[in-house]
C-alpha cells in the first residue's frame, strides 16, 4: 500500500516515476528529529571519460566537445576547492558550448545550492532529468534541496528515485531515511539507515541518524541509539547534547 501511495506522490509532484520503489510502511513517533546529512552535501558529478580518438559519438565538432571538457575540468577543480563561483562560471561556460551537457547541469545547480541559490539549483537539476530521468546524483541532490526547504514529501519522492537509480548507494539510503523521518515514518527511516550502514560501516552520519530515529521508538531504544551514536563519534561526528542528555552523558566518553 505505501508503495503505491510513494508512487502517487512522486506523480503528483511531476516526477518522473521508475519502478522498483521500496515499500516504505507508516510509523510511529513525534517531533521530527534534527539529522546529521539532510544541509550542505549535494553532490558534483564529475564529466564522463572522452571517447576515443576516431570513434563519433554525435554531430559536435572534437575541437568544440575538448573546449566544453576542459571548462567541465575547471568547474570539478573549482568546486572541489570550494569556489562555487568559480564553478558556476566554468559550468555556464560548458552550457553555451553544449547546452544539454548533463554533468554541466547537475554541477551547475550543485554550484547555485552552495552559493544559496535554491531555486535556480532546482530548475537546472530538474531541467537534467528532462533530458536524462535515471541520474540518482540529480535526483538526491534535489532531495538535499527539498530538505533545506522543509518540503519533506517533495524530498521523499526524490530521495526514492536516487534509490530506485542507485540502489547500493549508502548516501543515497542515508537521504531517503532522512525523508522518511522527515514524513514521520520513522520505521522506514530506520530501515533505509541500516541499509546505508551496512552498504558504508564507516558513515558516521547514518549512525547519528540511527541513534537519533531510535530514540523516537515508543519506548526510546535508548541502548542501541547509545551504540549508534558513540560509533558516530569514533567516526569524527560533532558531539550533541541533546543526545547525550537522553542517553547518557556517559555515552560521549
Amino acid at each position: 500500500m505505501h508503495r503505491v501511495l510513494l508512487l502517487l506522490l512522486a506523480s503528483a509532484l511531476g516526477v518522473p516515476v521508475a519502478r522498483g520503489e521500496e515499500d516504505i510502511p507508516a510509523a510511529k513517533g513525534s517531533s521530527p528529529p534534527l539529522l546529521r546529512g539532510s544541509v550542505g552535501g549535494i553532490r558534483a558529478v564529475k564529466p564522463p571519460p572522452p571517447a576515443p580518438v576516431g570513434v563519433a559519438t554525435d554531430s559536435k565538432p572534437p575541437v568544440q566537445t575538448m573546449t566544453a571538457e576542459r571548462m567541465g575540468n575547471d568547474g570539478i577543480a573549482a568546486f572541489q576547492s570550494g569556489n562555487f563561483e568559480g564553478a558556476k562560471e566554468a559550468y555556464e561556460r560548458v552550457l553555451k558550448v553544449e547546452p544539454n551537457n548533463l554533468p554541466a547541469l547537475v554541477n551547475l545547480g550543485a554550484a547555485e545550492f552552495r552559493l544559496g541559490h535554491n531555486d535556480e539549483a532546482e530548475r537546472l537539476l530538474r531541467r537534467s532529468l528532462q533530458i536524462k530521468a535515471d541520474n540518482p546524483t540529480a535526483w538526491l541532490n534535489l532531495s538535499i534541496i527539498y530538505l533545506q526547504r522543509n518540503e519533506p514529501m517533495r524530498a521523499l519522492a526524490a530521495a526514492a528515485q536516487a534509490v530506485v537509480h542507485a540502489p547500493n548507494d549508502p548516501v543515497a539510503r542515508n537521504y531517503l531515511g532522512v525523508a522518511a523521518g522527515r514524513n514521520r515514518w520513522f520505521d522506514a527511516a530506520e530501515a533505509e539507515l541500516r541499509r546505508s550502514v551496512e552498504l558504508k560501516p564507516d558513515y558516521a552520519d547514518a549512525h547519528f541518524n540511527l541513534a537519533v530515529f531510535c530514540l523516537e521508538r515508543v519506548p526510546p531504544a535508548t541502548e542501541l541509539a547509545k551504540r549508534h551514536y558513540r560509533e558516530a563519534r569514533r567516526l569524527g561526528a560533532a558531539p550533541d547534547p541533546l543526545i547525550e542528555k537522553a542517553i547518557g552523558q556517559q555515552a560521549a566518553d
